[in-house]
């Protein structure tokens, strides 16, 4: 008799545990499916969200901000390959190159005072990423 109401027990713990799994796995799927998850965005995504960003914070003018879209989406496209590499090392090198990159081209675009303000931005948001999540 013991041994019936152990291995329904285990059974049961085992079902409710099953349940919570599919429960979690159906939410991340549906969050990541929707294209809001900022690690599964495509490239053309990233590159909205930043030409937005951008445009609130810089004040972008309507001349800059298509400018700033190709040039946003370019280095997005290249992001791309560089966060399929495997080597963090390389990774980090790789980013940090094309993002020196990226700047150069935007010297083109935006005014001193933008660039000012969009190099603070960067600075920032490399400053909070290093803090790590709170």
């Amino acid at each position: 008799m013991k041994k019936q109401i152990f291995n329904h027990t285990l059974n049961l713990r085992l079902l409710i545990a099953l349940a919570a799994l599919f429960i979690f796995s159906i939410s991340s799927v549906y969050a990541q499916g929707s294209g809001m998850g900022r690690g599964n965005a495509t490239p053309e995504e990233r590159a909205k969200r930043q030409t937005e960003r951008m445009k609130d914070e810089l004040k972008l003018t309507p001349a800059q901000e298509p400018k700033a879209q190709a040039i946003n989406l370019k280095y997005a496209k290249k992001m791309e390959d560089v966060r399929k590499l495997t080597d963090t090392a390389a990774q980090r090198k790789s980013m940090m190159e094309l993002n020196k990159q990226k700047e150069t081209e935007l010297k083109t675009v935006l005014t001193p005072e933008q660039l000012k303000t969009y190099q603070k931005a960067v600075e920032e948001m490399m400053s909070r990423r290093r803090q790590g999540p709170r």
